[in-house]
């Protein structure tokens, strides 16, 4: 069968303007995001965070917040049921419930600067803060690690005590790398011993914020049913669900995730910090629903950004302008938690380019740093960023045309992907044209 098109021109949408159906609310004001959620009977609650970037919680005091006018109720991590090493999804990755209850709520230690430590309830917002400065931690200091290279030095501390780290399929402790991984194919040596120009460049990069307009928020209500009910600003409410359901360890089915308005989250809301905290809150409170909203600072402190971290970049090419050979190693920073979007950028980092041997080395790297999260295409930019760079000076040393060089190594249907996909038809060199 042959396919025919016709060329159309009374498109309904295509050319024109439609009228978006969420306007009107929104330029009037009476949109509701999950700052203004308002029920009957609402407290609210804030958070203690710690001033410290690594430490050892040696004891938490609230008698004193407890004492006050005002406050319905304290909690600290142990007031969480237990969780366990299961992972639910939070749409663009997965949770590791064990560790994310630690990382909304610290245990044992802080991992980096503005772990929440405590919570409290209370009467209204101001009572709330001032509930949680009377809250006194004891801290053991510990030596902060703040970049791949110090958490890789074999003297390094060591961030997670009970990480076990799958390096290359071997179990090891005693490791801030929580995983290598590796995808290989072709003889990578001796193509670029057959290179006639071979460039090694390494590049760093800072943690960036997805800078959402509107910061992390949550309102919950546990009822005398056992049901909970959430409003809270995310990207996805069935991820909300999911993953406020195992960490509190009841069924799905008993957690009801509300529609609000989103003020930006560019992935970075697909993780929830307040929802938790405020339904076991609500439900110390003899029910009443409790409202969080994260203050600006603690959003770009605490809350998950993208991973920074280091690129090695090796390529070599031939006299006729062709890639002949690839080698990386991707070191990307996933906070003070494993999983950094160092998998996505494995798959992302060599996809552009038709590569006849290549290796693709990727490390998953804790430091002392808010746990990483989504950010427009996870892993993709920090990999395209080390890549192009390295083309560029290529082509500005063999006196290359940057379209035409990138259009003559194009990966197209048939390419074998880095990680091994054969793709179909992407795309890419009618996007250059």
């Amino acid at each position: 069968m042959v396919a025919t098109y016709e060329t159309k021109t009374n498109y309904k949408v295509v050319g024109k303007t439609p009228i978006r159906h969420d306007g009107l609310d929104k330029v009037t004001g009476r949109a509701i995001y999950g700052g203004d959620v308002k029920v009957p009977g609402l407290i609210w609650g804030d958070v203690l965070r710690s001033p410290h970037t690594h430490a050892r919680i040696k004891g938490i005091d609230t008698s004193a917040a407890e004492a006050m006018d005002g406050v319905f109720a304290v909690l600290t991590n142990s007031d969480f049921p237990s969780a366990d090493e299961g992972e639910v999804s939070a749409g663009e990755d997965t949770v590791n419930l064990k560790r994310d209850q630690t990382n909304i709520m610290a245990a044992s230690k802080v991992h980096y600067k503005g772990h929440v430590v405590a919570a409290v309830a209370a009467v209204d917002r101001n009572t709330a803060e001032e509930a949680v400065n009377k809250i006194k931690v004891e801290y053991e200091l510990l030596q902060p690690i703040s970049n791949v290279d110090t958490a890789m030095a074999d003297d390094a501390p060591i961030i997670l005590e009970d990480l076990i780290g799958d390096h290359l399929g071997e179990q090891v402790t005693n490791t801030n790398i929580a995983k290598i991984f590796r995808h290989e194919f072709g003889d990578v040596e001796d193509a670029f011993n057959k290179s006639d120009l071979v460039i090694e460049r390494t590049v760093e990069m800072s943690m960036v914020h997805q800078g959402y307009i509107e910061p992390h928020n949550a309102t919950a209500i546990w009822a005398e049913d056992g049901n909970i009910t959430v409003w809270s600003s995310t990207q996805g409410s069935f991820g909300v669900r999911s993953q406020t359901a195992g960490l509190l360890g009841i069924p799905e089915s008993k957690v009801k995730v509300n529609y609000v308005e989103i003020g930006g989250g560019f992935g970075g809301k697909t993780k929830v910090y307040f929802a938790p905290i405020a339904a076991l809150l609500s439900r110390k409170s003899g029910g009443r629903p409790v409202k969080f909203v994260m203050d600006r600072s603690s959003v770009f402190e605490a809350s998950g950004p993208a991973p920074g971290g280091k690129i090695r970049m090796k390529i070599g090419v031939n006299k006729n302008g062709k890639i002949t050979a690839a080698d990386t190693d991707l070191m990307l920073e996933s906070g003070g938690y494993p999983g950094s979007a160092v998998g996505a950028a494995g798959i992302c980092v060599l996809a552009c380019y038709n590569i006849p041997a290549s290796r693709i080395t990727g490390y998953d790297i804790l430091v002392n740093k808010p746990k990483s999260a989504a950010y427009r295409a996870p892993g993709s930019p920090q990999a395209s960023f080390a890549i192009e760079t390295v083309i560029d000076e290529i082509c500005d040393e063999l006196g290359l045309d940057k379209i035409q060089f990138r259009l003559d190594n194009a990966a197209h249907e048939g390419t074998r992907r880095g990680d091994g996909v054969q793709f179909i038809r992407v795309g890419l060199e009618e996007c250059l044209v």
